[in-house]
């Protein structure tokens, strides 16, 4: 059963405060209860100031305060109180100063622990400040530092994508051997991408430039041109400049006509000159940078091209002088077909001849010699001679003139070998040979039977100082053709010599026609797959009647004539 124990208007907080600290005192509330329920009637006082009435009741174990009136909701504290009538009151008020005493110095305490947490708060706003800044140091340098990765990959890239260009172009122009070639493929691979416009500019007499491709409009090459022929620097015509670094190869000048000169050279000689436009806008540093580099690799590849095709003609011209005339006419009918190699430097080694000893015997050669070139040709004008020295000389057969020829080249010139097939017809006939590791030569019966003669030995020039050639022999029918022949004809790359001789011999087989006519058309049926990288030679000739069968059939003519 609760009573109440006071009940007045809260006009006076200070009063009302009073009285409620008193009660709490009276009726034993606990010390740590004191602070709160104090404080919750000072706010409920607050709230319905003015006009409030505080109501104090005492039951059940408990305090309570409540505070209404003011226009405000109703509101009540509790508090839990020591068993009792509240004759434990203390009517000096001192508990009501240590309850302020309390208040104060929670309040200080609590004022204290506030400053701390300021203070604290304001050093970990200062060092979250600090850390914000180096933060942002940290990304801008980071930011820095991937831009500068960025352009040194940028940078990389286009190194690679040039250093690449430049192999690219170099592995192209060295597969050929002929300039204008080379300057041809030039010209495909820099316009329109590199360039608007490429022209060459070479050399063709002293003092003279010709353009290639061929410019009609031109009679004399433009300024800038000249002065790179003459001065042998690169000279670069543009319209502006602008801040790329000066590069002390190339001289520079501001003109409304952009062109870029490069001098030729190579091996110390100024071959030409290689003019371009740009595509566009003004050739940059880096632009002219890959062009010297560029028309350093064209000067080197049109170099090389333009020797290899001096030495190739004149092994070419030395070549078929050194080719003998064929006999015109006897028991033999020869034909032959020289045909130097097109798509590489590989002239000058094949050879034949053909000739009539004083004693009637008839003697044919084919032969190539290891290596091309000028000192190809010269050795094989030197085998040439020496075989027909050695054949008229004693009447040797064909495997003692090539034993004489190895053991001559053996000491003569140890470095060199050479490949030869010797054959000599008898008038009577008989077909002897002899074969020096030369593609075995064919013969072709008047029915069209093939017959391959294989009988063959070492190379001329091996080391073998002792050793001796040998020497076959058959008798072909009269009207045979016999066939001889380089490896030009039948060798391909990949494909075994066999099935090229194999194939030869379906194609002699199958010939048909005169002599020249089965010549021709061996080399068209052998020859429509190759890239003619070698030489190819022939020689060959039909056996006609022997002498006894002619006087035979003349005196079975007359025997015809005189029977009555």
């Amino acid at each position: 059963m609760s009573r109440r124990i006071h009940h007045g208007p809260v006009t006076d907080p200070a009063a009302a405060l009073s009285a409620v600290a008193e009660a709490m005192s009276r009726f034993g509330v606990a010390a740590d209860e004191r602070p709160g329920f104090l404080a919750t009637v000072a706010q409920a006082m607050r709230d319905h100031h003015p006009g409030g009435r505080l109501t104090l009741t005492v039951g059940e174990s408990l305090l309570r305060a409540t505070v209404d009136g003011g226009g405000g909701a109703d509101r009540t504290a509790t508090a839990p109180i020591a068993d009792g009538d509240g004759s434990g009151r203390d009517d000096d008020g001192t508990a009501l100063l240590d309850l302020i005493v309390e208040q104060h110095d929670a309040l200080d305490w609590h004022r204290q622990e506030l400053e701390q947490t300021n203070q604290g708060v304001l050093a970990l706003h200062a060092e979250l400040a600090e850390t914000t800044e180096r933060l942002r140091q940290a990304g801008d340098q980071q930011h820095r530092l991937l831009e500068a990765e960025r352009a040194a990959h940028a940078a990389a890239e286009a190194s690679r994508a040039r250093l690449a260009f430049l192999a690219h172009t170099s592995a192209i122009l060295s597969e050929s051997l002929d300039h204008e070639q080379i300057l041809g493929r030039l010209y495909g691979i820099v316009v329109p991408r590199h360039a608007s416009a490429m022209t060459a500019w070479l050399v063709r007499e002293p003092g003279l430039l010709e353009p290639l491709p061929a410019a009609p409009g031109f009679e004399r090459p433009p300024p800038m041109v000249e002065k790179a022929f003459a001065s042998g620097r690169a000279q670069h015509a543009t319209r502006a400049p602008g801040d790329e670094p000066a590069n002390a190869d190339v001289d520079t000048t501001v003109d409304r006509q952009q062109l870029l000169a490069i001098p030729l050279i190579s091996r110390g000689t100024t071959l030409g000159v290689l003019a371009v436009e740009p595509p566009a806008d003004s050739f940059g540093a880096e632009d002219v940078v890959v062009f010297g580099e560029l028309a350093r690799i064209t000067a080197a590849a049109t170099d090389n091209a333009l020797r290899y095709e001096r030495e190739r003609d004149v092994a070419e011209i030395l070549q078929r002088a050194m080719l003998t005339d064929l006999p015109a006419a006897g028991r033999l009918r020869f034909t032959s077909r020289y045909l130097p190699a097109e798509a590489s430097l590989n002239v000058g080694g094949d050879w034949y001849d053909a000739f009539e000893r004083p004693d009637g015997h008839i003697m044919a050669a084919v032969g190539d010699v290891t290596g091309h070139g000028l000192q190809a040709a010269a050795l094989m004008g030197q085998l040439r001679t020496t075989l027909r020295a050695y054949a008229v000389d004693g009447g040797d057969g064909p495997g003692e003139v090539l034993t004489r020829m190895h053991r001559m080249l053996s000491h003569l010139q140890p470095d060199d070998l050479a490949t030869a097939v010797l054959a000599q017809v008898s008038p009577d006939g008989l077909l002897s040979w002899s074969n020096a590791g030369h593609p075995p030569p064919l013969v072709r019966a008047p029915d069209g039977t093939v017959t391959v003669l294989e009988g063959h030995d070492f190379l001329l020039g091996m080391p073998l100082e002792d050793a001796d050639l040998r020497e076959f022999s058959l008798r072909p029918e009269p009207g045979s053709i016999v066939l001889f022949y380089t490896d030009g004809l039948i060798e391909r790359r990949g494909v075994p010599l066999g099935e090229g001789i194999d194939r030869l011999t379906r194609a002699f087989g199958r010939a048909d026609g005169d002599l020249d006519a089965v010549a021709d058309g061996v080399l068209v049926e052998m020859l429509r797959d190759s890239a003619r990288e070698d030489d190819t030679c022939l020689l060959m000739f039909r056996i006609g009647p022997r002498p006894e069968d002619l006087r035979r059939e003349t005196d079975d003519e007359d025997a015809v004539t005189d029977d009555p």
